[in-house]
């Protein structure tokens, strides 16, 4: 019985036991369960607006020249007189001279720096633009040669040059900023990439400018790209090329950066004037070398299936497409055959990034020059645009768009004037040297030529680099 009533004391302390554990899980439980208030602590934050950066342009400078003295075969010399044309809408503009990497006879022959006060509170950049232009004739050197003041960056292409018999390739290197640049140059040519000592670690001081010839890092190329990348400061790069045939000078041209490496690279206004008679002109020493060509290199790792695609402007002749596989790592050209005269946008689509650049050449009644055409980014609704005085300006507008685009084009001084530029299409429209507001150009690509008799030069319009943002800071 004593036995009995100690089991049944245990049995209910066990079941005791079951049911207190039961009882806090439930509460446990139901905790979990039932809603809570909503109760959260935030960061403390303070959102910080910098101080809108001013804008800066830098226009390259003169043509220059290689001493013929043996001795100092590096060093160069400015050549005669430029004119430039820039200026900001909604802001003030500041410009001085870099010093030149070159020997010169006036303070005029060196870079020069443009920056545009950015008012205080501005959402986007102002509408800033500038551009130069020079006619050379010399011996040595003759043709025409016009750039835009581009902004300074710290990646940029050159797809252009040549360090063959006769061409001379100078990269131009220009920093405007008030920190030292230290510049590495990754050079492709149509054998790979090159490996040059001399291409990386190039010191560009604060306010200065370096003139690197080509030749000494990349002899004997026939189609070069130069890709040039910074740390500290940025640079503005232009590649000069200037060619002699014999003791004939044969042209001279500054060309900018073309676009950044992408699938699809468009390059409006590229024009072709006397293609009858360089077609003519063709010979063992020259084959290639006058002929429109489409220049490519494909940067990355994988090979390119390339197609090109070239429309004729409004008014002009009609174009032609091209296809061909770009070896990874390499530069290839791609002849622009069957076509007339005229003004075309050229697009170069692939399956991999490329870069891309269009040469053509110019044979007049006494002279003979090229033009390196650059591919751009669309632009946004509205810009400003500098036309420098020279033979014949024109803008070019490149649409890729499935609608035609209209688009407003008025002249600082006052008059305007439209444009229809059609859908996949391209036009036209020939301006005097001025400054230019264009509206309506939201998603489209220009550019601006010069071409006169056996002269012709052209470079891209680029849109405005983006301001500072607001900062979000959390503190510690």
């Amino acid at each position: 019985m004593a036995d009995r009533r100690a089991l049944a004391q245990g049995g209910a302390r066990a079941i005791g036991g079951v049911v207190g554990i039961g009882i806090a899980a439930a509460v446990i439980a139901g905790a979990t369960l039932l809603p809570l208030s909503g109760f959260a602590i935030d960061s403390p934050s303070q959102t910080v607006r910098p101080v809108p950066a001013d804008q800066q342009r830098v226009c390259p400078g003169p043509v220059l020249a290689l001493a013929a003295d043996a001795g100092q075969a590096t060093r160069p010399s400015a050549i005669g007189d430029l004119t430039t044309v820039y200026g900001a809408s909604g802001a003030d503009t500041q410009s001085r001279r870099l010093k030149p990497d070159a020997e010169t006879t006036s303070s005029d022959q060196a870079p020069l720096a443009l920056t545009a006060t950015t008012p205080r509170g501005a959402g986007h950049a102002p509408l800033f633009a500038g551009a130069q232009v020079q006619g050379v004739t010399t011996d040595d050197l003759a043709g025409l040669a016009a750039a835009a003041c581009a902004e300074p960056s710290a990646d940029s292409w050159l797809v252009a040059g040549s360090t063959t018999l006769g061409q001379t390739s100078l990269v131009m290197l220009a920093n405007p900023t008030s920190v030292d640049a230290t510049v590495n140059l990754d050079i492709y040519t149509e054998t790979g990439r090159v490996s040059a000592p001399g291409a990386t670690g190039i010191l560009v001081p604060a306010g200065s400018q370096k003139v690197v010839p080509l030749a000494g890092l990349a002899p004997s190329a026939t189609a070069p790209v130069v890709h040039v990348t910074t740390t500290g400061g940025q640079v503005v790069a232009t590649m000069q090329q200037s060619f002699e045939q014999g003791i004939q000078p044969r042209g001279v041209e500054l060309a900018g950066a073309t676009g950044a490496p992408g699938r699809v690279q468009t390059i409006p206004g590229v024009t072709i004037a006397s293609l009858a008679a360089i077609t003519a002109g063709q010979s063992a020493e020259s084959v290639g070398v006058d002929y429109p060509a489409v220049r490519i290199l494909v940067p990355g790792d994988q090979d390119a299936k390339i197609t090109i695609g070239a429309v004729g402007e409004t008014g002009t002749s009609a174009g032609n497409s091209y296809a061909q596989t770009v070896k990874a790592g390499n530069v290839a050209e791609i002849p622009l055959d069957n076509l007339k005269d005229g003004s075309f946008t050229v697009t170069v689509r692939s399956d991999v990034p490329v870069v891309a650049a269009v040469r053509t050449s110019v044979i007049g009644t006494t002279s003979r020059d090229f033009a390196w055409f650059t591919s751009t980014a669309p632009l946004g609704h509205t810009q400003l645009v500098a036309v420098p005085p020279g033979p014949g300006p024109q803008l070019h507008f490149a649409n890729a768009g499935e609608s035609d685009a209209k688009v407003t084009v008025q002249r600082s001084a006052g008059e305007s004037s439209t444009v229809t530029v059609p859908a996949e299409g391209g036009a036209s429209l020939a301006v005097a040297s001025g400054r230019y507001t264009l509206t309506g150009v939201d998603g489209l690509e220009v550019s601006v030529s010069v071409n006169g008799d056996g002269i012709a030069s052209s470079f891209a319009v680029a849109p405005a680099g983006p301001l500072a943002a607001p900062i979000v800071v959390y503190p510690h």
